[in-house]
């Protein structure tokens, strides 16, 4: 563990999206913000601790969501997002899970662009998860079907203009 002494971060680019904050690590794997923090005190998660708050490079997440002592946590709450689904008869109001299977796209990218948009979007009513698996990004959102299919409308409307560049 890392903390920034220097309260001057004119060197570093936050609004880029170079850095993960706990805040996005609890919607990535579904786990809490007292877990992560128990990560970062065990050593298990490397960050950096600037003006107050832990920021992490996506290098460091990658290798926090491979860890072996954190991987079956992820995987459990992310299949148990699918499972709480199927499995729970009354629904208050109408939702929907999907999940993406995204092969050969850049998992950086397709995570920034989640967290992003669900955390400054207008959405409320959205549970997200995000994984790699070998050279596939896999995102399960749940929740309401107009939220959900806005977010994904935006997605695949960004990687086309992307893909066109």
């Amino acid at each position: 563990m890392k903390e920034y002494e220097n309260n001057n971060c004119n060197d570093i680019d936050l609004s880029s999206g170079h850095y993960y904050l706990i805040k996005h690590l609890t919607l990535i794997t579904g786990l809490t913000d007292r877990t992560i923090r128990n990560y970062l005190t065990m050593g298990i998660l490397q960050g950096e601790k600037i003006n107050g708050l832990w920021h992490f490079t996506p290098e460091q997440v990658e290798e926090f969501l491979r860890h072996p002592a954190v991987r079956p946590s992820i995987l459990a709450k992310h299949n148990s997002m699918i499972y709480d689904f199927l499995a729970e008869s009354k629904k208050p109001a109408a939702q929907i899970c999907i999940t993406l299977d995204l092969p050969d796209v850049d998992k950086k990218s397709v995570a920034q662009f989640f967290c992003y948009r669900i955390n400054h979007g207008s959405f409320h009513q959205i549970h997200f998860s995000f994984d790699v698996i070998g050279t596939m990004a896999r995102i399960i959102l749940k929740g309401d079907p107009t939220e959900v299919m806005t977010l994904i409308n935006e997605y695949y409307q960004q990687s086309n203009i992307d893909n066109s560049l």
